[in-house]
Order: structure tokens, then sequence, then C-alpha cells
């Protein structure tokens, strides 16, 4: 058997290892699919059914978003708290503020035309790493309700997506408020709600977007290893997107998230409750806004 395996499975198998790339065997005798990184191209799973990008785009990088029907309630919180669940790099500002947003995405690129509904969780930070210096917004979790924009979130941004329930915003006739919220198999991990909305001039809109310059979306990509000793990759990654307001509202706000059970929820009742221990120590603004967006490429932090 040994010598069977010497002088001719071996040499067969090596003569058909000649180049390896990925976990693909390249050889002339190989007829399987066949990464072209070399070539520009980037892939989604399943590699061999999906489209590739090419040269630096895909999926998500250019994407245009027709309309997002923003709300946003930001309020401060204790800062030590926060700082425990950030990942390295990344350190929280001071003062410290959590901003619960609830968008409405539609008329989106990638999907078709289609949009999705999603709550993200953003905590005020600044990264500080080897090389970059960077401010902006880390999202803590961040619920959508349709799969492939979280696939491809996740896998590309880093973003800590999950599924959830999350229905149009709902305003309650007679009372002015619009209220919103997340669910996992109908329990509900976060709820909020905006009233009193006053609209905002094109100056006051022009000082809001102004007051965000140089700051950014980030992420921390990580994903374990296949073992589970260790992981594949770890690091932050910058995700910015340029924005065009169109209208806007300021009023009065409030959200809070509701401990679950892991019984109830074993993905996303740890988040929330998690979440709904960090106090809320002064609600700071409470916006609405109907704006367009695109995505500008991605980077790594380092």
């Amino acid at each position: 058997m040994k010598k069977c395996i010497e002088q001719k499975i071996l040499p067969r198998y090596n003569k058909l290892s000649q180049k390896i790339k990925g976990d693909f065997v390249m050889s002339e005798q190989w007829n399987g699919f066949r990464l072209r990184e070399d070539e520009g191209y980037n892939y989604f799973m399943p590699v061999s059914l999906l489209p590739p990008g090419k040269d630096g785009r895909d999926a998500l990088v250019g994407a245009h978003y027709g309309e997002n029907k923003r709300i946003c309630i930001t309020y401060k919180t204790d800062r030590d708290a926060v700082a425990k669940l950030l990942p390295p790099g990344f350190h929280p500002t001071d003062p410290c503020t959590i901003s619960v947003c609830f968008a409405e995405c539609r008329d989106i690129d990638y999907l078709a035309g289609g949009g999705y509904n999603l709550v993200c969780v953003d905590a005020s930070v600044y990264f500080q790493g080897e090389v970059d210096y960077a401010e902006g917004s880390l999202p803590l979790v961040l619920w959508m309700d349709k799969f492939y924009p979280i696939l491809l979130g996740r896998e590309l941004l880093g973003a800590p997506k999950l599924m959830a329930e999350i229905p149009d915003a709902k305003t309650i006739v007679g009372s002015g408020k619009s209220r919103f919220y997340a669910a996992d198999d109908g329990n509900r991990l976060v709820e909020g709600a905006i009233w009193d909305l006053e609209e905002m001039t094109r100056e006051e809109i022009t000082e809001w977007e102004k007051a965000g310059e140089g700051k950014s979306w980030m992420c921390y990509k990580h994903f374990p290893a296949i073992d589970l000793d260790g992981h594949d990759c770890s690091y932050a990654t910058w995700c910015p997107t340029t924005n065009v307001t169109h209208r806007a509202w300021k009023g009065k706000g409030e959200v809070h998230f509701n401990p679950v059970e892991w019984e109830r929820s074993p993905l996303s009742g740890p988040c929330s409750t998690i979440l709904s221990q960090l106090p809320v120590l002064e609600v700071v603004s409470a916006m609405k806004w109907i704006e367009s967006a695109i995505y500008e490429p991605n980077k790594r932090l380092r």
C-alpha cells in the first residue's frame, strides 16, 4: 500500500496541485470553478453562482438609496458602561451618547429597487489605532428585516446585523406620535416614539450636516476561526456614505430597550437586555428626516 501511494497517488496529487488559490486547486487539469481575484474580481458566497464584483466594486460599494425615512433618538448615557462594550481601538466620546435610529430604506439599487426597515443602536466613539484616527459612531447592534442586506453588511462591512420584525413607523391618530419597534418572534426588543415635530429650515439642515463632516459610521469585522480557536479576521472598518437631506424635523422623543429572556430570544434577547441597563441620562435630540444616500468605498482601519 505504501509503495502504491509513493509511486502512483503522490505523483498524481503533486501534478494536480501545481497552483492553489484560496480553497480551489488550480492547474491545467482542473476543470472546476476558478477564483479570479488576481484579475480584480471579488466574490460573495455562493462564489460559483453569484456574479462577481470587479476592481474594488461590489453589491454595496456605490449602492444608491433613493429614499430613506429616518427617526433618530439620541441620549446621554454612562460613558464607562459603554466603554466596556466597545471592541479594540474604540473609545467613547465625552460625553457619550447612544443614538437609536429607525429607518425605512427604499429604492435601493442592489435590491433591484426594493427596500428594508432597520433599527440601529449607535454609540458616539473615536478610533485610535496604530496608524489611523477616526471619529464617528459605532453600531452596537443593528436589527433589520431582510436577509440580503444583513448578509452583505456582516460579510463585507463587519456590521453587527441581526434579523428582526420591524414594521413601518405608525403615527397614532390624534396624538401626533410616530412609533417604531423591533421584535424577535413577537418579543419587542426596542421601542421608540417621536412627537411635537417642527420642520427645520434649510439653514438649520445645512448647519446640522456640517456638524457631521469628517465623521463616519464605523464597524468591527470579527469572524471566528472554523475550529473556534481564535479568529480568521478581527479589525475595525470605516464605512462612509454621502447623504443628501431633503427635509428634516426636530421634536421630542423617547426610547427604551426591553430585557428579554434567552428562552424567548436566544440571539437578540441578550443584546436588548444589556442595552436596557444603559441609563438614559438625558435625551439630547429627537429628529426625523428624509434623505437619499450612496455608499462610498470602505476601508480597513489600522
